[in-house]
């Protein structure tokens, strides 16, 4: 080295050993989650230049349109000699109930899963009926038994006499 760099490195040195320290940024460490800056992203650029894949377009909000459009077509029924039109969702539940009345089982949950969702009381209007079907004298009957099959769950409370029909009253004796 010759003596002329010599004296510039040194002259370097000392200003920089001179100079103050008061750069306003704490000392940045490299390390997981730290690259270098010399490998950061700048200001302006994506981490992905081709941008994200695109998601598929989801099928429910097609199906449920679909399922619409198929439930609300009109179909043409022939019920004995008549022709009636009514939408496919309508002939669907006609179905279904007719299905439950010949006993079908699937039949039968569906509809009542059917019926708790959109909230029809299927029992509407069955009291009254079931009331006029029993006569009085099954009434009776029903009762009876009901009062039999209570005194086997619950036991009847012990019957004490009146107190003027017991012998050993403490007081009577003390009195007399």
């Amino acid at each position: 080295m010759s003596e002329h760099n010599k004296n510039n490195n040194n002259n370097w040195r000392a200003d920089a050993a001179l100079a103050p320290t008061t750069t306003s940024e704490p000392e940045y460490k490299v390390g997981p989650g730290c690259p270098p800056k010399e490998h950061q992203f700048k200001p302006g650029q994506s981490g992905n230049p081709k941008g994200a894949k695109r998601k598929p377009k989801a099928m429910a909000p097609d199906l449920k349109a679909a399922l619409e459009r198929a439930l609300h077509e009109p179909i043409k029924l022939k019920q004995g000699e008549r022709q009636r039109t009514m939408t496919m969702a309508e002939a669907g539940i006609k179905q279904l109930v007719a299905q439950f009345v010949k006993g079908n089982h699937q039949a039968r949950r569906d509809l009542i899963v059917l019926a708790d969702k959109l909230g029809v009381d299927l029992m509407a209007g069955q009291q009254q009926a079931l009331q006029e079907a029993i006569a009085a004298n099954h009434e009776a009957i029903l009762n009876a038994f009901v009062d039999r099959q209570y005194d086997r769950v619950v036991k009847p409370a012990p019957v004490f006499a009146p107190p003027e029909l017991l012998d050993d009253d403490p007081q009577a004796e003390n009195q007399g």
